[in-house]
């Protein structure tokens, strides 16, 4: 049977045959697509709940949404092997309920239920009392059928008949079935594993705590726990037949002792006398409801969240509206006491007062505060449906009547009390009515809270029929009375602002708007709250602990929701919708946006930057509960730092791909910037001075950034290699020794790669090897050669080499080929770590803008395999080289020594070798400044045999022409023009024809002309432009204040700023200036950021050694992190 309930049979469903053909109709409507989704009930009551979810997965599909009626206990978890989606959410229902219990004021309401029933009672106590009392008056045949079964199963030897009585055993499976803590247990199989084990040692342990039933304690324990270890196949299987029956029945118990008992019987606070709930919880922390949400997201995020079903003890709004009195226990202390002293004097002209017991006086108390409509609504039916409620109370409650026997006169007198307190010229209904004025709107607040939680936490929102309205509805059969849809559906043709919504809340027509909004706000945002992360937010100030707020994220969708919680324990003046939370502020997480919208007012807001979070009366605006969607901020102003892959820290001498540059990532977007500007990533070498500027490749990598760490990961290096390539912690780099250390590395790397052959990065060698052909060929095969030649230039290698004959190098090809292709492999493995490494950065929101060095150094591969696009003569000499004429940084201009393009040829050849090299680097990059820009436009060639740049003349470059091209390729024109040093008004109209953003450097902005430099921030011409307070051919903005500048340039920047500096202090004020400015993009080096010296500077142009060495120390950066932070906002360039 159901239950106890006789006209209900039960089936065999474990039985295949039987599940096939009962389920053969639901199945045809799922194949239909009738229904979509399957509701399973008391799932517990299955002979085996895996195998039948099991068999229905299999049955229905992976598409088709499963849940299980499941009432978990405290403490208790859904077993993860199930085939459903999860439960109907009463697990949910509790963890809300509890939320909204002040648990600080338990032992105030344990005191006034002593008070009122003359009696300590312990609910867990009376569960014990009900669940007795239900096995042996109501489930004997059920536990005469387990005691007969247990014998049938031969678990009992003659022997030990001798040492435990046939009574004892049945007293023993009985007291297992009272002592279960939960519904049941679902691992039958002997010997049970450790875990399920120490469970039934702990019921055995408390089964031995009775003296009667000591003896078949120590039984039962050597049966299931210890014998069952070592006994065959075939007693194992007898035990476990006998134990997997005695789970069925341990719930049916449960669910009559204490739902059908317990919960009509235990009155201390009825708000927690509900399914799934428990009588004798008084509510979790803030703390602990965050810790359930977390684990819900990871493993049920899509089990139900429900708050009222058809089975739910009291309504949703019901329970909400006691949650309050939880909140002000002096007030209900007062409200209890008043009531007992009207009851009391109320005796001697109603003498019915006198019978009705004050444990069920305190429960109809309860009951009529909850169910009272809102202040100024009716009910016409609100006396029946209590005196119904009566009746089903009292007899479920099984003390004073019962459904066997009822006690009608009893009950009667108990409906002639709800009547007299019903009646308005009764003391008594002036109290309820009076208590219910002072909580409704508090518990409106807690009823749309938590409407707005079991909306946005992780699962399935579950909205019961009728309860779009104010559901203050009692036990079934109350609340599955008729729902008035004509009534709903005129309030939803009503479009009322949120102030009037507030203003007619009794009507229910809020949270009917609220339900609407919220549902289509889920819809529209379904991802976030399916797949969204949960994610506890911190709450400071005055009233912290008394707002509840979370954030769910999924990619770049935030939505955060803040709700009140204990309200009333402070709004002292009694307003609910109206309360001054001064200082309360909620914290955001690092990375998320500082811009809203406010999803319930429909308003824009912003964080006020003054403020460590958000203040919570800028969420809380018309209604006392926040639901926004953060949103990045919709602005083209925007900041980035320029710092050098090289620069960032490593225990191995040089900055490279590995975990120092995701932190700098992560510190990037902690701070709010949008760029990372970094140095060209081509190869240097020592006799250029390291400087990337100077490479011998335009598209290869620099191998000493390879992160050595990640090579160890897949297992082509061991940690003692690391150990061996440690360098002592330096400011500068020491490429030689880096060099000499990280070659030999990647060489061992290597030889481990070709002997493991790992299958995966096989594949992906090839393929890179496929796809960079075209320069990857040369450039191996130019690195191979110069290796065998003493790292001699191109030039002077020997003449089949140098004029690249086929054949000679063809055998070099055959001869060396391993070496060769040790070149490619590096080149692979240093695209693989920098695009994982700019992809992460992307995904942080951070962009990586790249510097494309203009010229090509003379010793590169590309002027060895394509000399006829550069200016050589007939030996492949230079005829004219590449420089800059004097100018603010060397008198004697700057001789670069790089051979000059032949555009004349690249423009026949439609610039195809530009595009390809664009093309490359616009792979590796988002943006990409185009180093001396002006060249362009016309540039200074200098004859090949001058020593310095004075003599050279202006050419014209390839001008507008050459990019018409480009933007045919490249349409959104993603790059910066350097257009610094001597521009003419030919490079700035090529700049402005092509809309490129052009720089500007706050250094240049203080001599003489300030009042007309182009680099002073009130002079830029438009917005499209990159504002810097220095390059990294700039000093240090404190080297450059300290050692640079004259004194007429200090007073002229102190007179622009109104105000002395101290030198400590001048990069903080430039650096404001940059920020304020009207540039789109604000990049400071981050030398600047931290304020160092002169010593910090990256390059000093015209110096041969000693620069690109500069290191950054990270630990400098926490102390910064909220200034730049703060200037990001203070001047729109934040997210």
């Amino acid at each position: 049977r159901f239950f106890t309930v006789n006209s209900l049979i039960c089936l065999n469903i474990q039985e295949e045959e039987n599940f096939k053909l009962y389920h053969q109709y639901i199945f045809d409507l799922v194949k239909k697509d009738v229904f979509q989704g399957l509701r399973i009930d008391h799932i517990d009551g299955l002979y085996d709940p895996k195998q039948y979810l099991d068999r229905l997965r299999k049955s229905i599909g992976s598409d088709v949404y499963v849940v299980v009626e499941k009432i978990l206990e405290e403490g208790e978890e859904m077993p993860s092997n199930w085939e459903t989606q999860g439960n109907t959410g009463y697990d949910f229902l509790s963890m809300v309920n509890n939320l909204f219990t002040n648990q600080a004021n338990r032992n105030k309401f344990d005191q006034i239920y002593e008070n009122v029933t003359g009696k300590n009672l312990d609910a867990s106590i009376l569960i014990e009392e009900k669940k007795r009392n239900i096995l042996f008056e109501h489930m004997q045949g059920e536990l005469n059928n387990l005691f007969e079964l247990f014998f049938a199963l031969e678990l009992i030897s003659k022997n030990e008949m001798k040492s435990v009585t046939a009574v004892e055993i049945k007293l023993g499976i009985a007291e297992i079935l009272i002592q279960m803590p939960v519904y049941r247990y679902y691992n039958y199989h002997f010997p049970l594993p450790e875990s399920d084990s120490d469970k039934l040692a702990e019921i055995i342990n408390e089964v031995s705590k009775k003296t009667e039933l000591k003896n078949v304690a120590s039984f039962f324990k050597r049966l299931f726990l210890e014998e069952s270890k070592s006994q065959s196949i075939a007693q194992s299987e007898k035990l476990s037949r006998f134990y997997q029956r005695l789970m069925q029945f341990t719930g049916p118990l449960m669910a009559k002792g204490v739902e059908d008992t317990v919960m009509f019987t235990y009155n201390r606070f009825v708000g927690h006398s509900e399914v799934g709930d428990s009588p004798n919880a008084f509510g979790i922390s803030i703390r602990e409801f965050h810790h359930k949400m977390i684990d819900r997201q990871k493993n049920w995020p899509l089990s139900l969240n429900g708050s009222s079903t058809h089975d739910t003890k009291r309504g949703e709004d019901f329970r909400a509206r006691l949650n309050i009195l939880t909140d002000i226990p002096i007030a209900w202390q007062t409200a209890v006491d008043d009531f007992v002293k009207s009851v009391q004097q109320s005796k001697v002209i109603h003498p019915i007062f006198d019978s009705v017991h004050n444990n069920d006086a305190y429960l109809v108390f309860q009951t009529i505060l909850g169910i009272m409509p809102m202040p100024g609504e009716k009910d016409d039916d609100l006396q029946n449906r209590l005196e119904l409620y009566v009746e089903k109370a009292l007899r479920e409650a099984k003390k004073r009547s019962d459904w066997a026997e009822p006690n009608e006169k009893y009950e009667q007198f108990v409906k002639d009390f709800v009547v007299k307190l019903l009646d308005e010229k009764e003391q008594s209904f002036e109290i309820i009515n009076n208590l219910l004025s002072k909580i409704a709107d508090f518990g409106i607040l807690n009823s749309l809270s938590q409407l707005v939680l079991k909306f946005t936490c992780p699962g399935i929102p579950d909205v019961y029929q009728g309860t779009e309205l104010w559901d203050l509805t009692l036990v079934d059969p109350d609340n599955r009375r008729k729902v008035n849809y004509k009534k709903i559906n005129d309030y939803l043709e009503e479009e009322l602002p949120l102030k009037k919504q507030w203003d007619s809340r009794y009507s229910g027509k809020i949270k009917l708007w609220l339900t609407k909004k919220i549902i289509k706000f889920r819809k529209e945002n379904r991802a976030v709250f399916e797949l969204g992360e949960y994610i506890p937010l911190k709450v400071i100030g005055k009233y912290q602990d008394n707002v509840f707020a979370f954030a769910r994220k999924h990619k770049n969708n935030w939505v955060l929701v803040a709700v009140p919680i204990g309200l009333a324990s402070v709004a002292n003046k009694g307003f609910a919708n109206d309360f001054n939370w001064e200082d309360t502020q909620i914290m955001l997480p690092k990375l998320s946006p500082t811009c809203w919208r406010n999803v319930i007012s429909n308003q824009d807001d912003v964080k006020d930057f003054l403020n460590e979070g958000i203040l919570v009366s800028q969420i809380f605006q018309d209604l006392q509960i926040g639901l926004i969607q953060l949103k990045q901020k919709q602005n083209i102003r925007n900041a980035g730092i320029l710092m050098h892959i090289t620069s960032l820290p490593s225990p191995y001498g040089i900055g490279d791909f590995g975990c120092e540059a995701t932190k700098f990532v992560n510190f990037l977007a902690e701070t709010d910037q949008k760029y990372w500007q970094i140095l060209p990533l081509n190869p240097t070498k020592k006799e250029n001075g390291h400087s990337p500027y100077s490479s011998n490749s335009s598209k290869a990598g620099n191998i000493l950034l390879i992160d050595l760490e990640q090579l160890v990961s897949e297992g082509l290096l061991d940690e003692s290699d690391l150990k061996s390539a440690e360098l002592k912690l330096e400011r500068q780099v020491l490429f030689s020794n880096v060099e000499h250390s990280r070659k030999a590395l990647l060489s061992k790397a290597y030889q481990t790669f070709n002997t493991i052959k790992p299958a995966h990065l096989i594949e992906e060698y090839d393929n890179f090897c496929i796809a960079e052909q075209g320069w990857l060929a040369d450039f191996a095969l130019y690195t191979a050669i110069k290796s065998h030649h003493q790292r001699l230039e191109w030039y002077n290698w020997p003449t089949d080499f140098k004029t690249r004959n086929s054949k000679v190098l063809h055998s070099f090809e055959s001869k060396y080929a391993l070496e060769i292709d040790q070149v490619k492999w590096q080149q692979y493995i240093f695209f693989k770590q920098w695009h994982k490494l700019k992809d992460y950065s992307n995904s942080k929101g951070i962009e990586i803008i790249g510097d494309l060095p203009f010229y090509l150094d003379y010793d590169s591969v590309e002027v060895w395999s394509q000399p006829e696009l550069f200016k050589l003569d007939n030996h492949l000499k230079p005829t004219h080289v590449a420089g800059v004429p004097p100018d603010y940084f060397n008198e004697d201009g700057q001789l670069w020594g790089m051979p000059i393009f032949n555009w004349e040829l690249m423009k026949e050849n439609g610039y195809e070798w530009w595009i390809g090299r664009l093309k490359k680097n616009m792979e590796m990059f988002d943006l990409l400044r185009l180093d001396h820009f002006r060249a362009f436009s016309s540039f200074w060639e200098v004859p090949a045999q001058d020593k310095n740049a004075i003599n050279g003349t202006w050419q014209q470059g390839p001008g507008k022409d050459f990019f018409e091209k480009i933007k045919s390729v490249f349409p959104a024109m993603p790059f910066i023009a350097e257009d610094l040093g001597e521009i003419t008004e030919e490079v700035e109209r090529l700049r402005d024809d092509i809309k490129l953003p052009g720089m500007k450097v706050l250094q240049f902005a203080f001599g003489s002309h300030l009042a007309i430099s182009p680099h002073i921030p009130h002079n830029f011409t438009n917005r499209n432009c990159i504002a810097y307070s220095g390059t990294h051919d700039n000093n240090t903005l404190r080297g450059w204040f300290n050692n640079e500048i004259d004194k007429l340039t200090k007073q002229r920047l102190i007179t622009y700023l109104g105000r002395e500096i101290a030198e400590k202090a001048i990069h903080k004020e430039i650096i404001r200036l940059t920020y304020a400015s009207t540039a789109k993009t604000a990049i400071i080096p981050i030398q600047d950021i931290l304020g160092l010296s002169g010593d910090a500077r990256m390059n000093m142009p015209g110096k041969a050694e000693g620069n690109w060495g500069w290191r950054l120390n990270t630990d400098e950066l926490s102390s910064i992190k909220s200034w730049l932070k703060e200037l990001c906002a203070i001047f729109g360039r934040g997210k």
